[in-house]
């Protein structure tokens, strides 16, 4: 405009110059002189400088924003992954971790549910729960669910919801010719989070418990006077590469879905109603000191101190003279309890995780180690002379994938084998067993079991609300025995020995069917879930009496109904 202004004007001065257009003329303003559109020039430039050095201003905050923005990107994409919302049910890669992190600065993170949105690929929850409150600088979380189930077994196993895969009884037997059913509200539960951050340390604590403690002689006769139980109850501390765990959690050697989390989301349990899940899953929950570095995104290496327990379990048999309060045999009364049981020293466990995504794929991939030991000891009045003492250290190695070959649809697989590390097999066999070889004055020796579990599977989730899960599953528990020279009669101490009782098992199989329909969801307001299980569970002994079954199994059926917190 200022252009076109400044040739009329001219055009103006050149008619007033030549005598052309009077009458025009005379009816304009009077023309600008040339000193003016000088100026007039000249302030338009000046204008357009300023606007160009606003501009240029402008784009340097923008680099300078663009830089603040990848840098934290970065940081978040750092972030280790227990310090990741649990509303996520995700198992994608590095995209989805990153948008997790964006989420834990936007609001309080909730609690880690199992199976509340059984989505395993499905991003993260955009709101946050409505239950939190606040107390100085720290965010509350309450959570948890409202559980009916309903169970049915073709043998009556007598072990609640949990499932006793070890003691499965024979078809033959009074329990194992009748049938069980039964309704309960025990996997009811609640747990709480408490998150602060401290400078550039991250820190929660986390507490979660239900109704599957010990239960009374009379609890389903009026009350059903369920128990309450802790679970899992810990305080994480996380700052940069590193994080600090001290308190009851799940076991470092349970399998995981991503990383080195301890959220119940990124571990693997199966989506199983029953509360021992599958048969030959490595797991525990015991307290226990964990460090662990976050070597890169997707690289993570950890070393736990955990709680240690020498368990050789109610089916191994001792020898006449050894007294069997050295070791947990499954007693609830009496000597033999786990709380008198001595141990050496704590169980160490070492583990490392890989994950990544390929094509917006994920892949996980980790692998541990397990050391562990036992010891018996033999008092003088037995080897009539001086007191001896037998110590073995043994050890594991665990591994396990997680693999996604298409969208929503995850392939797993996990493998076990140990030396003396039964226990973590569900607590299904002996870690060890006594013996005493030579005369009954020897001392004894302390003979640990090789045991071994692997589980192979799918997970798909075919849409929004539903996810399917199939597994198949087996353990393996060695036989040893020897003579037990303290008894007049010819008979052995050890496990799987000719004549030993059906308990002795050689090996246990699951095959199992699950799906998980969530039936309404709202972040504010929760979610109500339909969830189904179907599994046949067999076990095999070491030792078959004659005319006897050659193993015992079981159907079992679970439908639940459950509404979860938001």
């Amino acid at each position: 405009m200022k252009f076109i202004s400044s040739i009329a004007a001219r055009l103006i001065i050149s008619s007033l110059a030549t005598g052309a257009m009077p009458c025009v003329i005379a009816a304009q303003e009077p023309a600008a002189p040339a000193e003016d559109l000088k100026q007039e020039l000249h302030q338009t430039r000046q204008m357009l400088q300023e606007q160009a050095e606003l501009l240029r201003r402008m784009g340097l905050e923008m680099e300078r924003q663009g830089k603040e923005i990848e840098e934290l990107r970065q940081q978040l994409s750092a972030t280790p992954a227990a310090s990741t919302p649990p509303f996520n049910n995700s198992a994608t890669g590095d995209a989805v971790r990153l948008q997790n992190a964006v989420q834990t600065l936007r609001a309080p993170a909730g609690l880690p549910v199992e199976q509340a949105v059984p989505s395993k690929g499905e991003t993260a929850i955009s709101e946050p729960s409505e239950l939190f409150f606040r107390i100085g600088a720290a965010t509350f979380t309450p959570s948890g669910w409202v559980d009916l189930t309903t169970y049915y077994r073709s043998n009556d196993v007598g072990s609640g919801l949990g499932t006793n895969f070890q003691s499965i009884p024979y078809s033959n037997t009074v329990p194992g010719g009748q049938s069980e059913t039964r309704m309960t509200a025990q996997a009811s539960r609640f747990a709480i989070r408490v998150d602060e951050a401290v400078g550039k340390t991250r820190a929660y604590g986390y507490a979660e418990a239900d109704f599957n403690g010990y239960l009374p002689g009379n609890a389903y006769v009026s009350t059903n006077s369920n128990s309450l139980r802790m679970r899992v109850y810990y305080l994480n501390l996380a700052r940069g590469k590193w994080e600090i765990l001290g308190g009851q959690g799940w076991s470092l050697l349970t399998p995981t879905r991503k990383a080195l989390s301890p959220f119940l989301e990124d571990l693997f349990n199966t989506f199983h109603l029953d509360t021992n899940y599958q048969a030959g899953l490595t797991y525990a929950r015991q307290a226990q000191f964990r460090l662990v570095y976050h070597l890169a995104n997707h690289w993570a290496a950890g070393l736990s101190v955990e709680n240690p327990e020498q368990f050789s379990g109610s089916a191994a048999t001792f020898p006449t003279l050894f007294s069997n309060s050295e070791t947990d045999v499954n007693s609830t009364t009496g000597s033999g309890g786990s709380t008198a049981t001595p141990n050496r020293h704590p169980d160490l466990i070492v583990k490392t995780t890989f994950d990544r995504t390929l094509n917006g794929l994920y892949w996980h991939v980790g692998a541990a180690g397990l050391l562990t030991s036992a010891r018996v000891y033999t008092p003088a009045s037995v080897t009539k002379g001086n007191a001896a003492s037998d110590a073995r250290e043994g050890g594991g190695i665990a591994g396990n994938i997680f693999l996604e070959l298409f969208k929503g649809f995850h392939l797993l697989g996990l493998g076990y084998w140990s030396d003396g590390g039964g226990r973590y097999i569900g607590g299904m066999g002996p870690g060890f067993v006594v013996l005493q070889t030579g005369s009954a004055t020897s001392p004894f020796a302390t003979a640990l079991i090789h045991s071994g579990s692997g589980i192979g599977g799918f997970e798909w989730k075919i849409n929004r609300h539903t996810t399917i899960s199939s597994y198949y599953s087996t353990a393996y528990f060695q036989r040893r025995f020897a003579l037990d020279p303290g008894n007049k009669t010819a008979t052995y101490a050890g496990y799987g020995f000719v004549g030993s009782a059906n308990t002795n098992n050689r090996t246990v199989h699951e095959a199992s069917f699950a799906s998980t329909t969530t039936l309404w969801q709202s972040p504010k307001n929760g979610a109500l879930q339909a969830i189904m299980q179907s599994s046949y569970v067999t076990r095999a002994p070491w030792y078959v009496a004659l005319d006897q079954p050659e193993n015992a199994h079981t159907f079992m059926e679970f439908v639940n109904l459950r509404y979860i917190l938001p």
